[in-house]
């Protein structure tokens, strides 16, 4: 299990966090099971975080014009987030009016395009925080923010801390997890230690291996 979770963090530091589940699974040679029980578990013990893209399948079913725009605008949000933030461009993009598109996605999600726009900018940066080793002034520059100023004030105001005590945190939170996983490991062997000594009737040994463990 160990092996397999090992695994699994290494692809996702290779790959900076961005890898579709298809590419895990042929990357670790786990199966489809294995791989959704180990993310299940590191998600579990926050060794990592999962954040979704919304795709737009092809279907056979009718799909109003506000569905088809909505489709079209999240399929050209995820190819240019990164360097475009305004509505101005994705409704250019789209042949319409920056107010029909903003009218039209909110009627099909409920969401304005702005909304969309920060919050798929917001989990780019806790991607980068979380699994990158680039620091928040170079993560700043690939997000095409201004500069670091605008870039925390922009974090800060949906995270309610800033990039770095974030960053902190969850280095912080992963080492203690890791932690915890090493020391109950070893109090598991501990008791099958005991338990081996108990058999042979080593009873104060079992009681001196349980205390230096706990």
């Amino acid at each position: 299990m160990e092996n397999a979770k090992e695994k699994i963090l290494k692809e996702i530091i290779r790959s900076q966090g961005n890898m579709t589940f298809d590419n895990m699974a042929y990357s670790t040679g786990l199966s489809f099971i294995e791989l959704s029980s180990m993310i299940g578990l590191l998600y579990k013990e926050k060794r990592i975080g999962l954040y979704a893209i919304p795709i737009i399948e092809k279907d056979c079913r009718y799909k109003t014009r506000a569905e088809e725009l909505f489709g079209r605008f999240m399929n050209l949000l995820s190819e240019h987030f990164t360097q475009e933030r305004k509505v101005i461009f994705y409704a250019s993009e789209l042949c319409v009016t920056p107010k029909y598109l903003a009218t039209t996605i909110k009627q099909a999600s409920g969401k304005t395009p702005t909304a969309w726009i920060n919050e798929m900018v917001f989990m780019e940066m806790e991607r980068e925080l979380r699994y990158s080793q680039l620091s928040i002034k170079e993560i700043a520059y690939e997000l095409h923010f201004p500069n670091t100023s605008f870039f925390g004030k922009f974090f800060k105001a949906r995270s309610g801390m800033s990039p770095l005590r974030y960053r902190q945190l969850f280095v912080e939170n992963r080492n203690e997890i890791h932690t915890q996983a090493i020391v109950q490991n070893k109090i598991v062997e501990a008791e099958t230690t005991a338990k081996d000594f108990a058999d042979f009737g080593f009873d104060k040994q079992v009681k001196a291996v349980r205390v230096r463990f706990r």
